[in-house]
């Protein structure tokens, strides 16, 4: 086989392997052991699960092939996501083996892999979707670009430890006001969701099958909520007022805000800025604080379906692959792929607004749906070496969140994929907007932001 086949691949897994280390150099060697988030093991564990699981899905479960260290590929399998603090620290452990060792592990790992690159393109076996022109390294690749992302928005939590890279700048919202947008009405209609058979390169298993679905009239609002508009919430007393909330956990105020002398400042990855620097960022919370600002706005989260329909569809009735069009992202277009390292005010591109009028449904901030992350209609475990992917998911405790943000990498933003969080996670790059049933004759008007 010539080796023109394998060198995209190749590429590809340098280029992952090359964003994994920039990331892991923001924090110094002695800071690794830290525990940012406490649902989460240590930083240190990360360094030796991208290389573990790697290995673990291209060499032993595509392959066939035995273990590349025994020891290191068993404990850095798995990550955690517990219910509670509790549950987290009986999954860890407290003792884990020498940087020295992990990081031999890691570049071992990666170099046994690149090797496979060629084998694997010429392994085929019937009925392995794995084995089908090396699909398994889609695995690998995308599994890692998705950490960067978990990576980050763990680091956010330890400002301190990071060393800031000269290029690192926050995207200040002074002197920038979003535009004065109504809400888009949004007419009964289709909408498809997932992939068929052979349309991707590769795709996971819950980006299949393709199914049809009808939605009904829904007006939404044409941009994300902002830390202002949320200032006005947590004014009109919403983290106290019991109407807006359900369930037992609700936080005491803003989940992305720290509280100072001079009054809140918002969490970014290397510390915090100030309100009037993030008021126009798209509001960082939980789904819990999600739901409870649309309730007091007078209307309630997206579906799936809804922000699909609206990102995805178009009055003429046909189908986009991009809520811009066929383009491909870019910088003019969504706030995503590493084009800046915080969030961009709302409102700053237009150019990929949707076919409706709907603004920044990918990029800049995950959006928060009341979608049930749960299997649908025709769904199948099909990666023979990692069924649990997405249904050990189906709990009832986790929900979808759609288009990506920031720190999400290019491939990840594509139409089909999808993503899912616990209602009471706070610490991912989201965003959320207000959507009310019905016309927008018949929508109450929502309350104006700062």
């Amino acid at each position: 086989m010539s080796s023109d086949r394998a060198a995209p691949l190749r590429r590809q897994l340098a280029a992952v392997w090359a964003r994994s280390d920039q990331l892991f150099d923001l924090v110094a060697p002695t800071d690794l052991h830290a525990r940012p988030i406490a649902l989460r093991h240590p930083l240190v564990f990360y360094i030796g699960h991208l290389p573990a699981f790697t290995w673990n899905q291209v060499a032993r479960g595509a392959l066939g092939r035995g273990p590349h260290d025994a020891e290191l590929d068993a404990l850095f399998a798995r990550g955690i996501d517990p219910a509670d603090a509790r549950a987290a620290a009986a999954q860890s452990i407290d003792t884990w083996p020498a940087l020295s060792r992990i990081l031999r592990y890691r570049d071992s790992v990666r170099a046994a892999v690149d090797a496979l690159v060629e084998p694997l393109l010429d392994h085929h076996v019937p009925g392995d979707p794995l084995l089908h022109h090396g699909r398994v390294l889609h695995v690998a690749i995308e599994h890692e670009q998705m950490h960067h992302e978990t990576l980050l928005y763990m680091l956010q939590q330890c400002p301190e430890l990071l060393r800031r890279p000269p290029e690192a700048d926050l995207v200040s919202s002074r002197g920038h006001v979003p535009p004065a947008l109504p809400p888009v009405e949004v007419p009964r209609g289709p909408v498809s969701l997932g992939v068929a058979p052979g349309e991707l390169p590769f795709h996971w298993d819950n980006e299949a099958p393709r199914s049809t679905h009808t939605v009904d009239a829904f007006s939404i609002d044409a941009l994300p909520i902002t830390h202002g508009q949320l200032a006005d919430f947590v004014a009109a007393g919403g983290y106290r007022d019991d109407r807006w909330w359900t369930g037992p956990w609700r936080p005491v105020a803003p989940s992305a805000w720290v509280d100072t002398p001079s009054g809140p400042q918002v969490r970014w990855l290397f510390g915090t800025a100030g309100f009037e620097d993030a008021c126009h960022w798209p509001a960082q919370v939980s789904l819990a604080e999600a739901r409870a600002y649309a309730r007091w706005a007078g209307g309630r989260l997206p579906t799936e379906l809804e922000l699909h329909r609206a990102a995805y569809t178009a009055p003429d009735g046909s189908d986009r692959p991009f809520p811009w069009g066929p383009q491909p992202p870019t910088a003019h277009r969504t706030t995503a792929d590493f084009h800046t390292w915080s969030p961009r005010p709302v409102g700053q591109t237009p150019a990929g607004a949707s076919a409706w009028g709907v603004h920044e449904l990918v990029g800049n901030g995950w959006e928060w749906t009341d979608t049930e992350w749960a299997a649908r209609p025709g769904f199948v475990a099909e990666l023979p070496t990692y069924p649990g992917y997405s249904a050990d998911f189906f709990d009832g405790d986790h929900f979808v969140v759609f288009g990506g943000s920031w720190a999400t990498a290019a491939g990840l933003l594509r139409r089909s994929f999808r993503n899912w969080y616990q209602p009471r996670y706070p610490h991912v790059f989201s965003s959320f907007r207000v959507v009310r049933t019905g016309p927008l004759s018949q929508a109450p008007a929502p309350p104006a932001g700062r």
